[in-house]
């Protein structure tokens, strides 16, 4: 039967357009899937999740550090300071001022906290957990102190010391650490049971040549940054500056370190430190934190750049830029649910020559957890 060339045309679009349609959906769908670069912080502040529940369990996320003989946990939260004092230290509101209570006391150290409700009523832990570099692993809690200060609720700390349940084996939890207290019944072990995990290093330290070129695009995108976004502000780098590459220095340093965002993928951290010379001669110290991979595909901004001033050694806000901010001390710390990193990291406040500990979830730019260690009130 001959069909009019209008009708063959209408009967080729009816069968092509369902494949068509899939085709478009399945980009649609991969488009909308795609993993894209959170948007960046300007800072971190105290963050928490820390809290005493209405059973008495104290559960939530703690920064912290661990050395050879225990790990230290801290928190800023002054809800969760208050919490604590009210329910293990009422005494310590008898005037009605906790926090004065807290500062004339200094530290107040409340009975060892574990697995089961003291005779004393003390804080219950249900379950620990401690991550850092090298793992996570199952720790007990030996210690609750809870530290005054003279500028009361500010510089107010909660800290709580553990002890890994596995000190002669591995993973060693000394260095930077995320502690995570939960109830047994809200994150079930995993199915091996296994309350030790070794983390895995996603590589080897990155090649000299891969290292300067995750330090050159930092370098790249926090100066096209600072010139867009300041476009009074004309920058050039220091003629003798050379960068220290994983060392404590502040100036011309820079921390590259491979982490996982999640498992069998590898990216890099960069947390760069760098003079910068303006046109009025003055010298700048320029700062940011991205990520990226090793062929430059993946680009993400974790801190926004900004600049201090840099005068006889000595750092200081610079002009109208009143955030005085950066970073150090950038670490990958094992997670606990997902096999991926957190990083650690330092965050220094020149205005007041106050000093955070913080940890940042890379794929959504999260603060998981972040507390004052120095500052005018420590």
């Amino acid at each position: 039967m001959f069909l009019p060339r209008a009708a063959i045309t209408l009967l080729a679009v009816s069968l092509l357009g369902p494949l068509a349609g899939c085709s478009g959906a399945g980009r649609f769908l991969r488009e909308v899937f795609r993993e894209r670069p959170p948007a960046p912080l300007d800072s971190m502040s105290v963050a928490s999740d820390a809290r005493v529940d209405s059973m008495g369990f104290v559960v939530g996320s703690f920064v912290g550090e661990g050395t050879s003989r225990a790990v230290h946990l801290l928190s800023s939260d002054t809800g969760f300071i208050a919490a604590l004092a009210r329910r293990y230290r009422p005494v310590l509101e008898r005037d009605g001022d906790l926090w004065r209570a807290l500062a004339r006391e200094r530290i107040v150290t409340l009975a060892p906290a574990g697995p089961r409700r003291t005779t004393t009523g003390a804080p219950m832990v249900d379950r620990a957990l401690v991550g850092g570099p090298a793992g996570h692993s199952a720790v007990t809690p030996t210690a609750i102190l809870l530290h005054g200060s003279p500028c009361g609720s500010r510089g107010a700390q909660a800290e709580i010391i553990v002890e890994d349940d596995h000190r002669a084996q591995e993973p060693s939890l000394r260095g930077p650490v995320l502690g995570s207290f939960t109830h047994s019944q809200a994150i079930p072990p995993p199915a091996d049971n296994r309350e030790r995990f070794r983390r895995r290093e996603p590589v080897s330290d990155p090649s000299p040549s891969l290292v300067d070129e995750l330090i050159a695009r930092t370098a790249r995108v926090m100066d096209s940054t600072l010139g867009s976004s300041i476009r009074s502000l004309s920058l050039r780098a220091a003629d003798d500056s050379r960068l220290e590459i994983n060392t404590l220095s502040d100036i011309d340093a820079a921390d590259v370190i491979p982490f996982r965002p999640a498992a069998g993928a590898v990216r890099f951290a960069v947390s760069l430190r760098a003079r910068r010379i303006t046109e009025g001669g003055d010298t700048l110290l320029a700062a940011t934190v991205m990520a990226w991979d090793s062929a430059g595909a993946w680009q993400q901004v974790i801190f926004r750049p900004t600049v201090v001033s840099l005068r006889r050694g000595r750092l200081a806000p610079y002009g109208a830029l009143r955030r005085g901010l950066f970073w150090r001390r950038l670490q990958p710390i094992s997670d606990f649910a997902f096999e991926r990193d957190n990083l650690w990291m330092e965050q220094v406040d020149v205005r007041d020559g106050s000093v955070l500990w913080g940890i940042i979830q890379p794929r959504g730019n999260v603060v998981v957890a972040a507390a004052q260690v120095e500052g005018p009130c420590r």
